[in-house]
This record gives structure tokens, C-alpha cells and sequence, in this order.
């Protein structure tokens, strides 16, 4: 079967290549040759070109984005329709124009090795600084998954795909159902992520996405979903009623970072970390501790012991080096040190008062013995 011609040109956009087709669109490849850069150009499939919901929620996409300006959130550069001289496209169809982003998916990542904590920690305090920003502006996500977090070459982290995204009022929660395709009778978005309440069809806010986040997180670290199940409706009523899975390797995850997802996948939100700011400075915090921790314990191995203390006896078998042993004392001579300047100054002070003294005696005593001769010699009247 012969492949689809490609479309040669959207708006002012040369097509390059095709990137991916999916269920909420394709995306393109494409060149802007105004402003000389690279863009992705995403437009609804023509099936659902006609689905007034499906339309609504690609402009909600498009309003979502663009109310964002992070370095953990994809750009949105435009949002347009078709025009008739678009070859390739039904006239009239809705497309995006994004920032063309050079990565692989988190999911892409986590099927073909494991993640350091190092690595995890500063995938998830990026993740959630892009989910930050978005709940200070009153968006919510609402399909926040290891495909929708994308790893730059350069170490960024984006957080892409707000399709599913809903705009709320200042203070307000997201209390529609517009979340269920009621026709299908299905749950929009992906199921193995959805928080209880989301699956419930609840009233949500922020910490609807940060439970999500909570799943993402544990399967960073563990490798494994916290829910397993033979199918997606077995994970999802264990994720509604149970605990997530204990770890699968204990030893390997720091327990400050256990506690964190423990708090995050609590079942009741109002248990759960109130923000994306609260759960960032935790997770700063774990790893400061974590980076200060090897430091800490080279200089307790460098400290020597005091002289008399006996070693322990659990230290006294360790592998570890011993403290490096004192430099020899110098030997002893018998060659008296120089005096200081204090004691001879004294010295010095006492022999000339005695000096003083001696010659004032003998100065008296000489004129003494000169006046008795001088009387003793003169002649008599």
C-alpha cells in the first residue's frame, strides 16, 4: 500500500516530515522561513474536524499554553485554520504551531534503562516546576503521564500535551463532568494516572495532578507502576482503594524520597501536598541532604581519634582506613633554648643598680680616706 502523500506547505510553513499521529491529532515537522526556525505544527485529524467537543478542546489547548511562559513548558507560537490553498488539508481545520523540541519521551526513557535518584530528583523538580506555574495560573493538567514529560538534550525538562487542560476561576475547582465522553462512556485521559477523584468525576484542583505526579515519580524510582494490575481496570480499583505497592527494591530508594510519593498518593487531597511549591521544596531538601551525606561522612573518616580513647570494637575489625598516624616529636638536646628579651632585660637593670651602688661606696669612702690624709699631712701652727 502506498504511503500518504506528504502536504507540501500549511499557512506560511513548509511541511518537512510527518513526526507522529495519534488519536487527538498530527504533528508536523515544518519550517518557518520568516523568522528562520524550526516548528511543529499540530492539527486535528480530519474525522474530528467536525466534533464541536474535539475542537474545543484543541482551542483549550491553545488558550492553556499560551497563558504559560516557562522554560518547563512547551510555547505555543500560534493557532490558525486552514485555508483553501493548503493542498493536503480540509480547508478550515484547526492547527497549532508549537516550539519544535529535540527530546525523547520520559516513557521512551523509562523502557530502556533505569533512572538514577539523581536523575529522578531533577526530572521531578522541573516537572514540577512547569506544573507549578501552570496551577498559579489556574490550570490544571489533567493527563499528566511519562509521555507527556519530554528530556531535552540539554537536560530541560517540558511538560507537554495540556489538551486535556481546564481554565478555572480564581480559587475556583474544576466541578464539570466535562472530563467523561458520555457518548462512549469512556474517561477521557489516561486511566493508569487519573487521581481517585478525577476517576470518580469529582470536583478537582491542583492536587489532582500532583497525585498523578506522585505515580510518575514512584515509577521513576522503582521502574514499576505503583498500581500493578493484570488490566487497566484492575490498577485503576486498586488505585481507588489500596495502598501503592511496597518497593521493589527497598535499599535503593532514600527514605525521604519514600515519604514524599507516600504523601503525594494519599487517597484524600486534602492529605496530599497542598501545591506543586510545597512538593518542590521537599524534594530540594531531600537532595541537598543527599549530595551533603557522602561529604559528611569522609570528614568523620579523616577526624583521628583522641590519644588514650580505646577504638570500639565494631571499628576495631572495620575495612576502613585507619586515621593517619602523628609525625614523630623532634628528640630532645640538651642545648637550652635562647632566653627571652623580658628576663635580660631585667637582669640587665639589677647589675647596673648594683654597679651604680658599688661605685657610690667606694667613691665615698676614697674621699673619706683623702680628706683624713689630706689633715693628717698638713703642718701645725
Amino acid at each position: 500500500m502506498a504511503a500518504e502523500p506528504l502536504p507540501k506547505s500549511i499557512g506560511r510553513y513548509e511541511i518537512l516530515r510527518l513526526l507522529g499521529r495519534g488519536g487527538m491529532g498530527e504533528v508536523y515537522l515544518a519550517s518557518d522561513s520568516a523568522l528562520g526556525r524550526r516548528v511543529a505544527i499540530k492539527i486535528l485529524p480530519a474525522a474530528l474536524q467536525s466534533d464541536a467537543k474535539m475542537r474545543g478542546r484543541f482551542m483549550n489547548e491553545a488558550r492553556a499554553v499560551a497563558a504559560l511562559n516557562h522554560p518547563n513548558v512547551i510555547t505555543i507560537h500560534d493557532l490558525a485554520t486552514t485555508e483553501a490553498r493548503d493542498v493536503g488539508f480540509p480547508p478550515g481545520a484547526l492547527y497549532l504551531v508549537l516550539e519544535y523540541l529535540e527530546g525523547k519521551g520520559l516513557d521512551e526513557i523509562m523502557d530502556k534503562r533505569r533512572l538514577s535518584i539523581t536523575e529522578c530528583l531533577d526530572i521531578a523538580i522541573q516537572a514540577l516546576e512547569g506544573l507549578k506555574v501552570a496551577h498559579q495560573s489556574r490550570i490544571l493538567h489533567r493527563d499528566v503521564t511519562p509521555s507527556n514529560l519530554m528530556l531535552m538534550a540539554d537536560g530541560r525538562v517540558k511538560v507537554l500535551d495540556f489538551g486535556l487542560s481546564k481554565l478555572l476561576a480564581e480559587g475556583a475547582r474544576d466541578t464539570s463532568r466535562s472530563h467523561r465522553q458520555t457518548g462512549e462512556g469512556m474517561i477521557v485521559g489516561t486511566l493508569d494516572y487519573l487521581s481517585p477523584e478525577q476517576a470518580l468525576g469529582n470536583p478537582l484542583d491542583e492536587r489532582s495532578d500532583l497525585f498523578s505526579f506522585g505515580i510518575v515519580f514512584y515509577q521513576m524510582l522503582a521502574g514499576v507502576h505503583p498500581f500493578s494490575g493484570a488490566s487497566v481496570t484492575q490498577m485503576v480499583a486498586k488505585m481507588m482503594t489500596k495502598d501503592a505497592d511496597p518497593w521493589p527494591e527497598p535499599d535503593l530508594v532514600p527514605e525521604a524520597l519514600k515519604q514524599i510519593v507516600a504523601r503525594a498518593l494519599r487517597k484524600e487531597p486534602l492529605e496530599r501536598y497542598g501545591s506543586a511549591g510545597q512538593m518542590i521544596l521537599d524534594l530540594v531538601v531531600a537532595r541537598r541532604e543527599l549530595r551533603a551525606r557522602p561529604a559528611r561522612s569522609a570528614v568523620t573518616r579523616e577526624v583521628p581519634a583522641f590519644e588514650g580513647v580505646p577504638r570500639p570494637a565494631s571499628l576495631a575489625d572495620s575495612t576502613a582506613p585507619l586515621p593517619p598516624r602523628r609525625p614523630p616529636a623532634a628528640p630532645v638536646t640538651s642545648e637550652l633554648p635562647p632566653p627571652t628579651k623580658g628576663p635580660l632585660l631585667l637582669l640587665l637593670g639589677a647589675s647596673l643598680v648594683l654597679l651604680a651602688g658599688a661605685a657610690t661606696f667606694f667613691a665615698a669612702r676614697g674621699c673619706a680616706s683623702f680628706r683624713a690624709l689630706s689633715h693628717s699631712s698638713a703642718p701645725s701652727r
